[in-house]
């Protein structure tokens, strides 16, 4: 079964940051692994669009009272971007049509970095993300982690999420949650949103600068259950939700472009 992104989860710790401080270069140790700068159209042989509302797999609205219905015709690739179209479909038993990709299947890695080129959409209630989950999963989630590199919201359209799901299956799952909160519009420009993964270590990065870290010693008593398998892509825009929230349709539609996604090997301890 598809694992729910998010659900109201108690918050194991949050950050929250007026400036970025730099560290190290954003390039030092890596090497890339996987990629897709979108050139063309939406490659197959990496991604997988994703269809429905989530009933179709017993999880309507994908475990968190989200809107949208995901389409093949909400995701294309446009002027060297990937766009995922958000629209009101009133006239359709699901309101809002939106689109998901993946790589299950096609793409999946333990530790590395993992960073994205994204222009945010602008609306409220919209809820786009680019997150990580296991795969071939064996348990019920969150037992093997959930890795969100991006989410942000609309309806709080300064702040922006990194966080890691893990704990016992709903409703004693947990989430540890880094949050950047800079007085700016994110939908205004092109970001860098990145995550690097190590044994034991996973942090959060906006343009080329770390905004936050979690370590086992953060989350204990919880088990670290974010060494033992490799984990895929997800880009999609929820819209609504218990994180989205209340939704505009004056602000729609909306797109959100994805410049590129990268995938690197990290493969030295860099100064923290």
């Amino acid at each position: 079964m598809q694992p729910s992104r998010r659900a109201l989860v108690p918050l194991i710790a949050a950050t929250y940051l007026l400036v970025v401080s730099p560290t190290h270069g954003a390039d030092a140790c890596q090497q890339l692994v996987w990629q897709d700068e979108f050139d063309t159209a939406l490659d197959e042989s990496r991604w997988s669009v994703v269809e429905g509302d989530g009933c179709e797999i017993g999880l309507c609205g994908w475990g968190n009272n989200e809107q949208q219905r995901y389409d093949q015709s909400a995701v294309r690739v446009v002027d060297g971007n990937l766009v995922i179209h958000v629209k009101d479909i009133t006239q359709t038993e699901s309101k809002f049509r939106s689109g998901k990709i993946v790589t299950a299947g096609k793409f999946a890695k333990r530790f590395g970095r993992f960073e994205a080129r994204i222009k945010l959409p602008s609306g409220r209630g919209l809820w786009p993300a680019f997150w990580l989950l296991p795969e071939d999963p064996q348990h019920s989630w969150p037992l093997e982690g959930e890795i969100d590199i991006l989410e942000w919201v609309g309806n709080d359209p300064h702040r922006v999420i990194g966080a890691a799901h893990f704990g016992e299956v709903w409703p004693d799952n947990v989430h540890y949650s880094e949050t950047l909160l800079v007085p700016i519009n994110w939908s205004d420009d092109y970001h860098e949103f990145a995550v690097e993964w190590r044994e034991g270590e996973i942090s959060w990065w906006i343009d080329g600068r770390r905004h936050g870290t979690m370590r086992p010693e953060h989350i204990a008593p919880h088990s670290w259950v974010f060494n033992d398998k490799p984990f895929y892509i997800v880009m999609n825009v929820a819209v609504g939700g218990t994180l989205g929230g209340l939704i505009q349709s004056d602000d729609l539609p909306a797109e959100m472009l994805v410049d590129w996604v990268r995938v690197f090997d990290v493969d030295c301890d860099v100064s923290r």
